[in-house]
């Protein structure tokens, strides 16, 4: 490395404009790593604009590395893919365009329309030799499933670990930044980038990239934490889906759409969804309870249920995931 190339490496950006928008921001929280029970301390802004919520000084790339211990690295292989379901199947041919697909018994294509609009509101419309992209793909499980309804699928992931795993399983998947991928413009016509973007200090790059890859028409979806959420708003800085200091930058709703479209991508539609994993957690970070689950954590899960269902319901919940067409 170039004593360029290694200052570049350590250089923090200590300034406090908004990497979305670069709007000002204001004190929002400061939180250690809850999750590893590491000490030191991490500010976070929220911008006086776009209400996105990141962490100020700017970390370098050697310091990000850092964030992640051997331990959070952890990618099993893939098991045997399991079979889809007679439902699913149903709902992808008749409402989604893939009509390859083996006809389902007649009864699932007579409940079909129901199931879309109830089970199978987001599935991804087929597109005829299309092209998609998965960034920070993990073990390959969407890669192999988007395979086997007949796309062909890629992926881009970071870690050495889970590239390893991808390829054992004869997955396409680049070792790296999607930057460095070097993919041709307009190549692809579906980029996922699912809990991604909040691990980025620099998002309008990434999302800049996304758009210079996808087709004009070509779809990007991406799902991330919603800092306007209910379990944001009880739980504060103890909030689960923080992350701190791996999240960097904390979305909502409007301030994804805001990146979105200023590289050009329109949304489409967006939702948010609660589980009762995140609002667990982020109880046990509350009551300081870090040991297996207990008969009574069993019980407060079953609570925690109506309240993930009315978050999702009031769109206040912990996961947002928004869909953009490119212009």
């Amino acid at each position: 490395m170039s004593e360029a190339q290694n200052i570049l490496e350590n250089f923090s950006i200590d300034r406090d404009a908004c990497p979305v928008c670069g709007s000002d921001g204001d004190i929002s929280f400061a939180s250690r790593d809850l999750m590893y029970d590491k000490q030191e301390e991490y500010r976070y802004l929220i911008c006086r604009n776009c209400k996105s919520e990141y962490q100020v000084p700017q970390p370098n790339a050697a310091q990000i590395a850092s964030f992640y211990p051997k331990e959070y690295d952890q990618y099993a292989p893939l098991k045997e893919q399991k079979r889809r379901s007679h439902a699913k199947t149903a709902v992808l041919k008749y409402h989604y365009g893939y009509t390859h697909l083996a006809a389902p018994p007649l009864l699932y294509r007579l409940i079909s329309r129901v199931l879309a609009a109830i089970k199978y509101k987001d599935e991804l419309p087929y597109v005829v030799d299309g092209h998609a992209l998965d960034i920070g793909c993990g073990n390959g499980r969407f890669i192999r499933s988007m395979n086997s309804l007949g796309w062909r699928c890629e992926g881009v992931e970071f870690s050495e670990t889970a590239v390893t795993v991808c390829r054992q399983a004869g997955l396409k998947v680049f070792h790296g930044e999607l930057e460095k991928a070097g993919f041709d413009n307009e190549s692809f016509d579906l980029v996922t980038a699912r809990h991604l973007v909040e691990h980025v200090s620099d998002p309008a790059m990434l999302v800049a990239e996304i758009a210079r890859i996808l087709k004009p028409g070509g779809k990007a979806v991406f799902e991330t934490p919603n800092n306007r959420s209910f379990g944001k708003k009880v739980f504060g800085k103890l909030w689960f889906a923080n992350e701190v200091p791996r999240h960097l930058v904390l979305f909502n709703a409007e301030s994804l759409a805001l990146l979105a479209e200023k590289n050009g991508l329109r949304l489409l539609y967006s939702k948010t969804f609660a589980s009762p994993k995140i609002l667990l957690n982020s109880w046990d970070y509350l009551t300081g309870n870090r040991g297996k689950p207990s008969r009574r954590r069993k019980i407060r899960r079953l609570l925690a249920r109506p309240f993930a269902f009315f978050a999702s319901l009031f769109n206040r919940g912990d996961i947002l995931l928004a869909v953009f067409e490119k212009s």
